[in-house]
């Protein structure tokens, strides 16, 4: 691949990753402070503004630990290569 397509792909994945985790869980939350549902405006919404930040934080920072374990993989078969 391209130097520059492998960093692309990392940051387009962390963005998606990180946007859905915020969307569903407050979606969720929303969706039980209907008043059909609990009626507890806006108590589910932010719940799940909670869980979803912590779902995203947690995820984007095994996804860097990751991508940094990888980066140290390429350089070290590169030094050996020259």
């Amino acid at each position: 691949m391209k130097e520059w397509i492998r960093p692309l792909q990392f940051l387009l994945t962390i963005g998606w990753y990180v946007a859905l985790s915020l969307i569903i869980p407050v979606g969720i939350g929303y969706w039980l402070d209907r008043p059909e549902v609990f009626n507890k405006r806006p108590l589910f919404t932010l719940i799940g503004l909670g869980v979803g930040t912590v779902i995203a934080f947690f995820g984007l920072f095994r996804m860097l630990i990751q991508y940094q374990a990888e980066q140290e993989k390429l350089k070290k078969e590169n030094n050996k290569k020259k």
